[in-house]
């Protein structure tokens, strides 16, 4: 199965008078993200879902990309993606979608940098930038097994092979 996972863009900081779940991104982050689902596109992805963590910040970054590559399918808004994410939300979500084909995930940090660095079996975490989009194939039925690599995007930047992305994320 094909696996896209995408951090949100930038969104606005932390205040008091704004709960995290509302905060919005940027004009700055939304110009990035725009870069990036553009890249996305030129790609030729072709999600049969996209799924959401449920803050405001995710799900316009979700949004932005659906617009950008024409997307018509359903675009879910799921807790799991909530900050906290984990694996095992993660192979509920592969086993429930199984017959999509390849899936987005948009969702925060620093779940998807451990999730992303166990899938590929890094030997530590990285810091997975706001508004930078990781392919990868992984097994949907077992995602213990080590996925593979298919290609990093942030903004108009895209690195195709693993180990560029390594040295692109300190790892190399």
């Amino acid at each position: 199965m094909k696996l896209i996972m995408v951090r949100h863009a930038e969104a606005i900081e932390r205040v008091p008078e704004i709960s995290d779940g509302n905060r919005y991104l940027t004009p700055e982050g939304r110009s990035m993200f725009r870069k990036t689902a553009r890249t996305m596109k030129e790609k030729g992805i072709n999600p049969g879902i996209i799924i959401t963590s449920p803050l405001l910040r995710a799900v316009q970054t979700a949004d932005i990309l659906a617009e950008t590559i024409f997307y018509t399918g359903p675009l879910v808004a799921s807790e799991d993606l909530s900050p906290g994410f984990q694996l095992p939300a993660l192979q509920e979500l592969l086993t429930e979608y199984q017959d999509a084909g390849e899936i987005v995930i948009v969702g925060h940090e620093p779940d998807l940098s451990v999730i992303i660095s166990a899938l590929l079996a890094l030997p530590e975490r990285f810091s997975f930038k706001k508004a930078a989009a990781v392919k990868l194939t992984v097994n949907s039925a077992s995602i213990h097994e080590p996925a593979t690599f298919k290609w990093y995007a942030l903004g108009k930047k895209l690195i195709k092979t693993r180990q560029d992305f390594l040295e692109a994320t300190g790892l190399g």
